[in-house]
């Protein structure tokens, strides 16, 4: 069966546009969305440091299948009050299919200097933006979500203007654990 492909253009702000191809029949996973786009959708979400409080519970009785591991290189940052995000992060794996259901997302990301006063993180799927609160943790907050989508990093820090020096990113890496 040959999917359907149809395009869209997607608002990145500033007067930019994104084409975007939305694959019907399951060909691809699902693109993350932009933190922007989730913060439209969800009027009442704070974007703020600790708007979304992370459970870092395993649980008991918790049966993991199969996992999966990407990363994406972390974006430089030029700008305060800019969302800058990361390249797509596909799910890869042979036992990951799109009936699969997430149950745990570690996190890892880095910059070359210690990022400044105000900066806060993301992490973003086709459904939700999930704010970090450091570096490197896991998290259930995506449980049930497809484990066949992709995921992708944002970053902002707080204020407007340039940032002298930009911040330069290094690593940014997702492992989920599906069911």
């Amino acid at each position: 069966m040959k999917a359907k492909r149809t395009n869209t253009l997607q608002w990145l702000g500033f007067g930019i546009w994104l084409a975007a191809s939305i694959v019907a029949a399951q060909e691809r996973p699902a693109a993350a969305i932009t933190l922007d786009t989730y913060l439209q959708r969800n009027p009442g979400v704070s974007g703020g440091q600790g708007a979304v409080r992370l459970d870092s519970n395993t649980g008991a009785g918790s049966q993991i299948t199969g996992s999966w591991s990407g990363s994406a290189a972390a974006p430089a940052m030029f700008q305060r009050g800019v969302a800058y995000q990361t390249a797509q992060i596909v799910p890869v794996g042979s036992g990951v299919t799109p009936v699969s259901r997430t149950h745990r997302v570690s996190w890892q990301y880095s910059f070359l200097s210690a990022p400044p006063a105000g900066a806060r993180a993301y992490l973003c799927n086709y459904a939700r933006c999930v704010a970090l609160d450091g570096a490197s943790g896991s998290t259930t907050a995506f449980a049930g979500d497809s484990g066949w989508s992709n995921f992708a990093f944002a970053f902002v820090i707080a204020g407007r203007g340039a940032l002298t020096p930009a911040l330069q990113g290094s690593g940014s890496q997702v492992i989920v654990n599906y069911q």
